[in-house]
């Protein structure tokens, strides 16, 4: 399950991963959690992508494995 954090500032809706490494604003609360859902599917295909396996610890290898076979 993945917790967002919720909220708005001057007007504009955000969306918001706990940890704040996914971020999506916009004026409704949908523009906010589509561009949520963009800037996840960015950071998804950056992680994927990168291919220096020492720095992950084995689970996120496995993870990274998943995803790669996760269809798009």
């Amino acid at each position: 399950m993945l917790k967002l954090k919720i909220y708005q500032e001057d007007g504009v809706w955000c969306v918001e991963d706990p940890a704040g490494y996914v971020v999506g604003c916009g004026n409704t609360i949908a523009e906010a959690f589509k561009d949520f859902g963009e800037n996840l599917e960015a950071a998804i295909e950056e992680y994927v992508e990168d291919d220096d396996l020492d720095k992950f610890h084995i689970s996120a290898i496995a993870l990274r494995h998943a995803l790669l076979d996760w269809p798009r």
